[in-house]
Order: C-alpha cells, then structure tokens, then sequence
C-alpha cells in the first residue's frame, strides 16, 4: 500500500500550502475566516473548508503543495491542482512529513506548531491513533473497499498507519472508514514504540 491514495490527509498539507502562499508562513495574518476553515478542515475533515482554501492558493495549488514537500525531501509526492485526496501520498513520506512537522520545518516553525495545535480531531474522528494516546494527527476514509490512513505524532515518534482490510464503521458524515482495523493497527504500534524507548533505557 506504499502507493494509498491521500484522502483527508491531503488537507494538512493544502492547509500548509496556503499558510505558505496567502500568509507569508503566518498563521496570524490569515483572516478570522480562514482560521476558522483551517480548523474546520484539521478537525472536522470539513471539505467545503479546505476547498475554500485551495481556492485562495495564487496559481496552481498542486505546484504549491509540491513545494512544500520538496522542501522537506519528499521527492516522490506530486500533488494534484484538486482533488488532491487522490494523490498518491506514501506511509513512509507521510512520516518524513510529520517529522518535518515536529522539527517545525514545514513552512516556517510558527506555521508547523499551528498545525500540530490544530491537528485535534473531533471525537467522532478520533478512533486509531486517538485511542493510543496520540492528541496530534489527521485521518483520511472513503468507504468500504478503500484505503483508509492516519498521520500524526505518538509518544514524540511521527508515524503513520493505514489499512484496507477489517471490519468499516460508517462515520458521521456517512464516509466509511475501517475503524476497528486501524484500533488494533495503533495499538500494535503504540506497543512496539513503548518496547522501543524500554530497550533504549537499559
């Protein structure tokens, strides 16, 4: 699944691209309004919110997006003009990016620290890594049949999980996202985490 399509967890990074492109890399000089779609679009997955935003990118948003990933060494990812949820976006460059994220090098440190506080899903989207401890992260569904995907931040390591497989969970905004499969997905990974800081204290 190196290759999953995106899905939602293209929106941090359309998020990005217009802080990048509209804001200077500020999150205070976006408007109330566009503060209000960003968080809309973090913690909501609103769509009509993040496509308010792309809208607002100058030029070609798929050019700015690529940017943002170039400049923090994902050289496989090409994002799309829209429906950027399509696009290839692979598990090992989504950790890149949220690594990058962490270390506050995605656009500028004051941008990278207003998306890790906005990430903070609503409780209904809050299933996977919401249920390990994970307070930063992003999920991406369709339906059944489906990849679904999540990025984010646990126990300080940037990760990222995704399955096609296991029983689906209709959400509440009537996509079907493979909820209880990505549950026991986080669980492993929280498990082999807390086994890996364990070995590096002895």
């Amino acid at each position: 699944m190196s290759g999953s399509q995106a899905w939602s967890t293209s929106k941090v990074l359309v998020v990005a691209a217009f802080l990048d492109t509209t804001a200077d890399g500020d999150p205070a000089r976006a408007t109330a309004a566009n503060r209000r779609s960003i968080t809309a679009a973090l913690q909501s997955s609103d769509a009509d919110a993040v496509r308010s935003l792309r809208q607002q990118i100058p030029g070609s948003p798929g050019r700015a997006m690529t940017a943002v990933l170039r400049s923090v060494g994902d050289d496989e990812t090409v994002a799309p003009d829209s429906y950027e949820g399509t696009m290839p976006w692979s598990v090992r460059e989504q950790v890149r990016f949220m690594a990058a994220l962490d270390a506050g090098e995605v656009v500028s440190p004051t941008t990278s620290a207003y998306l890790l506080e906005t990430m903070r899903p609503i409780t209904a989207h809050r299933w996977g890594l919401g249920t390990v401890g994970a307070t930063t992260f992003k999920g991406g569904w369709l339906r059944q049949g489906r990849v679904t995907r999540q990025l984010g931040l646990l126990d300080s390591y940037a990760v990222a999980i995704s399955t096609d497989r296991g029983p689906v969970v209709r959400q509440t905004d009537g996509d079907s996202a493979h909820v209880r499969a990505m549950d026991d997905l986080a669980e492993l990974l929280a498990a082999r985490l807390a086994w890996e800081q364990n070995c590096r204290r002895r």
